[in-house]
């Protein structure tokens, strides 16, 4: 009897354990977001990183010491890991969209004059092709194994197919967020986007977060991800009895891009 209680105990401790961790972390993360997909001229990448690392950086700092955003993070696309196009994706953290806006030039956040501002201006847009785009997103699920940002991130892209299955689809991220980082993953987050040019055909993001120190690391770490439990395979499967078609009935892939942090301001 005694050895049930205690089974039972450990088990209630596991479970309160895990629910503190993703209520920490999700309160960690903020719930707005604004990507910027950056795409740098050829053979200028480390002219585009120099100054993300450094005058970009240093007005985003301003921007949240200013109350205006959360957090600022800066990746970098992995050589092979992309679509050949985007090398950076910036990440804007915001509780809400009020102050989206406010604070966004870096020419008066760093006060320069004329002259240093179209000498800033001249070496981005010399650095960049100006084919990057930005989107918004809302999230709607997030789970971690620990309160710290991990330091790699894949960012996969979809479109999904039609209303009913999208909301299912959302649903089925919000309940079992937690199975999504059982295994290799170290963080996984879901959003939707709410925001997007008229030529992204994505509508909504999900992020496999590794903490793994290199690729290198990574590629050896073979550490399976989830699997199908009995509960995620029941939740897909139709009234008719047969189960969910993801690639013809939810989503497709529009894109996928492996990344490396190197960046991250609070």
């Amino acid at each position: 009897m005694f050895r049930i209680i205690n089974h039972n105990l450990i088990k209630m401790k596991k479970i309160i354990l895990i629910c503190i961790s993703i209520l920490f972390t999700s309160n960690s993360f903020s719930q707005y977001r604004v990507l910027y997909f950056v795409d740098v001229v050829r053979g200028e990448k480390s002219s585009a990183r120099k100054i993300l690392l450094n005058e970009v950086k240093e007005a985003n700092q301003i921007r949240i010491e200013n109350g205006f955003m959360k957090g600022f993070d800066v990746w970098e696309t992995i050589p092979g890991g992309g679509d050949g196009m985007i090398d950076f994706v910036l990440v804007d953290l915001h509780d809400n969209l009020e102050n989206y806006h406010n604070g966004r030039s870096i020419s008066k956040n760093l006060k320069f004059n004329k002259e240093q501002s179209k000498t800033f201006w001249n070496n981005w847009n010399s650095a960049t092709t100006g084919d990057g785009y930005r989107v918004i997103v809302k999230a709607e699920a997030f789970a971690s194994k620990s309160d710290k940002l991990p330091k790699i991130a894949k960012f996969n892209m979809f479109r999904t197919l039609n209303s009913n299955m999208r909301t299912k689809w959302i649903n089925y991220h919000k309940k079992f967020a937690s199975n999504h980082i059982k295994g290799k993953r170290d963080a996984w987050g879901s959003a939707s986007v709410i925001f997007r040019p008229s030529n992204v055909k994505f509508n909504h993001i999900t992020v496999d977060f590794y903490d793994n120190e290199n690729i290198a690391s990574f590629l050896l770490d073979d550490e399976k991800e989830m699997g199908w439990t009995d509960e995620t395979s029941d939740y897909w499967i139709k009234e008719d009895g047969t189960r969910t078609n993801f690639g013809k009935e939810v989503r497709v892939g529009v894109n996928r891009l492996f990344t490396k942090k190197i960046l991250e301001l609070r």
